[in-house]
């Protein structure tokens, strides 16, 4: 039998940081962080969608993109039982076999999936598919999603654009850095974790309408490059952007420093 061990940290107020065996972060909180009820479907489709593609790539299907959402049923009062859970897989790509993707998720659930094994006994769980003959929408360029330290530094930046300012310290160490594009030559730095606190208040404060998108992110071990476009909308309602790439050094599964770079 194997063991394997995750763990639950308290950051602060509601927010929780949740490790998996290999310490690869979740963030759970409330309005913007996962439920922790919808961690069993989250679970149970994450499994399944894995197995999926492992299948139908052996089978050389050309998977272009892959949908796969749980519709749960729960108890009205406390516990709030699960009672059934409806999967639905939308498949997406050019001459998909319907035989063969209906295939692949009956074997995931027959022998693969450990998640689905479990709770086929206790819920009450069906499946269905459909195939969309179309190619799936531009991914984050190079993104290597096994990598912690990319999982990391995009939940951190989801943090930022939902300005979630606990969840975004919790994700730092207590000694982070963070060099801010300006001033020019060098930009602003700041250290500990209430100098870059303080800094983002500010800056949530002064630039309310702003976001950050990921245009390429790349891990390689305790290091991770994220090159970004900077979004704003000025008070008169004009947009404007400005590029850049971040400079990521993680410590025990959280960000030790962020060093970040503007073009122009």
């Amino acid at each position: 039998m194997t063991i394997n061990v995750v763990q639950a940290d308290w950051v602060s107020g509601s927010v929780l940081l949740l490790r998996d065996r290999n310490r690869f972060p979740i963030i759970m909180t409330q309005p913007r962080g996962v439920n922790g009820s919808d961690l069993l479907p989250l679970s149970l489709i994450g499994c399944a969608a894995w197995d999926v593609l492992h299948i139908l790539r052996k089978q050389r299907q050309p998977v272009t993109g892959l949908r796969v959402t749980a519709q749960s049923a729960q108890d009205d009062a406390a516990p709030w039982r699960f009672r059934e859970i409806d999967i639905r897989y939308e498949f997406r790509g050019q001459a998909l076999s319907a035989a063969k993707a209906r295939r692949a998720i009956e074997i995931s659930q027959e022998k693969y999936c450990s998640v689905f094994v479990t709770l086929r006994d206790a819920v009450t769980i069906r499946s269905g598919f459909e195939i969309v003959a179309e190619g799936a929408p531009a991914p984050i360029a190079a993104t290597l999603a096994n990598d912690e330290a990319v999982s990391v530094v995009i939940a951190f930046n989801q943090a930022l654009n939902a300005r979630e300012l606990d969840t975004m310290m919790g994700l730092m160490t207590p000694d982070c850095v963070f060099e801010n594009t300006v001033p020019p030559p060098d930009g602003a730095r700041y250290e500990g974790q209430a100098a870059v606190r303080a800094f983002w208040e500010r800056f949530f404060e002064a630039a309310p309408h702003t976001r950050i998108e990921i245009e390429e992110i790349l891990g390689a071990g305790d290091r991770c490059v994220m090159r970004w476009v900077y979004h704003w909308t000025g008070a008169d309602g004009s947009a404007g952007h400005v590029r850049g790439v971040d400079l990521y050094t993680l410590r025990d599964g959280l960000i030790a420093e962020k060093l970040s770079y503007v073009k122009g």
